[in-house]
């Protein structure tokens, strides 16, 4: 087990199914494991402030919890 598959085993079982964000390279080890499962689904947005507010108005109407997952950069 790597830290990106520990990651998303600690986010399940917080019971994270949604992660909002932009894929980049800085966190690309926590992105891979995904593919293999059903259980937690990326939604790519365009802009970091996008993700923020589709994880905070998820967790606002749904009342589970969410991740906003972004990269490091001049948009953060």
């Amino acid at each position: 087990m790597n830290a990106g598959v520990a990651v998303i085993e600690l986010l399940r079982r917080e019971g994270v199914s949604h992660i909002f964000g932009i894929v980049g390279s800085s966190f690309l080890d926590i992105l891979d494991p995904l593919y293999d499962r059903d259980d937690i689904q990326f939604i790519g947005v365009r802009h970091e402030q996008g993700a923020a507010l589709m994880a905070d108005g998820y967790s606002r109407v749904t009342g589970a919890p969410s991740v906003c997952l972004v990269t490091n950069g001049p948009g953060v």
